[in-house]
């Protein structure tokens, strides 16, 4: 097979970092010969169910069976590569066009060849820039436990402010509601999760949109993961008999609107590409309603990824392109940032306790990022957050992990975007982390610190004129 030609080589850019280049002029993962050979090694810090898909995968690599793969390639897939990948053999899942990928489902052997073999006859290949496993995708709480509290409706009085709960008040949420009175109203957080029970009396009223990226499974959530975060982000102030006292339980952000976008199953889990799916359609959703403000709550992750995977790019297509910002957990391995929480522009989120200390499970950093940047960027409460559970009209559960500090920080974010006329979001992330309570933790644990909800929405945001821009430019 003839390399490609000079009209093609010169859109090359270097070669990232954890990429290698094969014979064929292929672009592919460090690691990629082991999942091509089914002998990638798992971890320590896998769950259950990751350990679980992790052998699964080398099963059927070694048995040569189909299994899911992402190509992205130098310009927009076109229909004739599509053709011609379906033509050797490949099924295909779904073409990106803003980050130039495309989905396959396809033998081992098929995308050895294809990346490696210069005999192989694929008349197309001068299009592959790289070629990705479809990586395997969680939400993980570290820890769930049941609450048992009667629940009655609320609105934000005097008595919700002074009996919210402790993550409420230790982010001064509260405050911004009584003094301000900001809830976040207009502003919508496209909650991409296990999908989100709107029924539950937490988020009546909440929802304005629904999309579902999980085949055989209807739009609701089936498993409880998404109601929870939604309800964290948004949800109405409920009275609830917690530990003997009488506690508001509410969403950071309860005046603003849900977007539930569906990309996990029953079971939590999930692909690279349902989430890619799920960001894309927030990104038609925004292209459709330009002058809605929006945020994404992204409480997910993947142990296996990389700087530069399709779900990093994404992310960053997401920020810098479309100027929407993701708030993404950094994930519960313990000792690294999960993909996609190491893109570079996303707003990575740790978990603290009531004490203000890190949680042990809460991914440290620095974190394998694409410019050799410092995550997690910030910190809020993650440990035993009472917020609503999916599947009841008023019931709640308490859970743990990233998850449940990733839409404290997406509700701060609503109430700064209806506080403040924000226009990037380089710009909020800039705001939140230089107005985060230092914490007695590493930066690489815990970022820039607590999130302080009432300091970033007092706070004056930074220059975005055309200096500033400049600034960025060169930098």
């Amino acid at each position: 097979m003839r390399r490609p030609s000079f009209a093609i080589q010169k859109w090359r850019a270097d070669l990232p970092a954890g990429m290698k280049e094969t014979n064929t002029g292929i672009w592919v993962p460090d690691n990629f010969w082991d999942w091509v050979t089914g002998s990638v090694q798992a971890t320590a810090n896998l769950t259950e169910m990751a350990f679980k898909w992790l052998q699964t995968f080398n099963e059927k690599v070694q048995n040569d069976e189909p299994v899911p793969w992402i190509i992205v390639t130098w310009r927009d897939p076109n229909e004739r590569f599509v053709q011609a990948l379906e033509k050797i053999g490949f099924t295909i899942q779904y073409v990106d066009h803003g980050i130039n990928a495309v989905s396959i489902i396809g033998k081992p052997s098929t995308v050895k060849n294809l990346a490696y073999s210069n005999s192989f006859d694929f008349p197309y290949r001068f299009y592959i820039k790289e070629i990705w496993p479809d990586l395997y995708i969680e939400n993980s709480p570290y820890q769930v436990e049941n609450v048992s509290a009667q629940v009655i409706d609320a609105n934000i009085t005097p008595e919700v402010v002074q009996n919210a709960a402790w993550d409420i008040k230790v982010i001064q949420a509260d405050l911004v509601w009584s003094k301000e009175g900001i809830t976040g109203k207009g502003v919508v957080v496209a909650v991409v999760d296990t999908g989100v029970d709107c029924d539950h009396v937490m988020l009546e009223g909440a929802c304005v949109g629904f999309a579902n990226f999980v085949s055989n499974e209807p739009a609701k959530d089936l498993n409880g993961h998404g109601t929870h975060v939604a309800g964290t982000v948004a949800g109405r102030p409920v009275k609830a008999r917690v530990d003997g006292q009488d506690v508001y339980i509410s969403g950071v952000a309860p005046g603003a609107s849900i977007l539930a976008v569906k990309v996990l199953g029953r079971d939590g889990s999930g692909s690279m590409t349902q989430i890619i799916q799920g960001l894309d359609y927030v990104i038609q959703y925004k292209r459709k309603h330009p002058d809605e403000k929006i945020i994404v709550s992204m409480s997910l992750g993947s142990p296996f990824g990389s700087p530069n995977d399709p779900m990093v790019r994404k992310v960053e297509q997401l920020v810098n392109e479309e100027h929407i910002p993701a708030v993404i957990a950094a994930g519960n391995e313990f000792v690294l940032i999960d993909s996609p929480g190491i893109a570079p522009h996303a707003i990575t989120v740790a978990a603290v306790d009531r004490n203000l200390k890190v949680a042990d499970f809460s991914g440290k950093g620095p974190g394998i990022t694409a410019v050799q940047d410092i995550k997690p960027d910030i910190a809020a409460p993650g440990v035993k957050i009472i917020s609503a559970r999916a599947g009841t009209k008023d019931g709640l559960i308490a859970m743990s992990g990233t998850s449940m500090a990733t839409p404290h920080v997406s509700g701060v974010a609503a109430l700064v975007l209806q506080a403040k006329d924000i226009h990037t979001p380089d710009t909020l992330k800039g705001l939140l982390t230089a107005t985060a309570k230092p914490l007695d933790a590493p930066v690489t644990w815990a970022g820039a610190g607590l999130v302080d909800a009432y300091a970033a929405v007092k706070a004056e945001p930074p220059d975005e004129g055309f200096w500033a821009w400049l600034r960025r430019w060169l930098s």
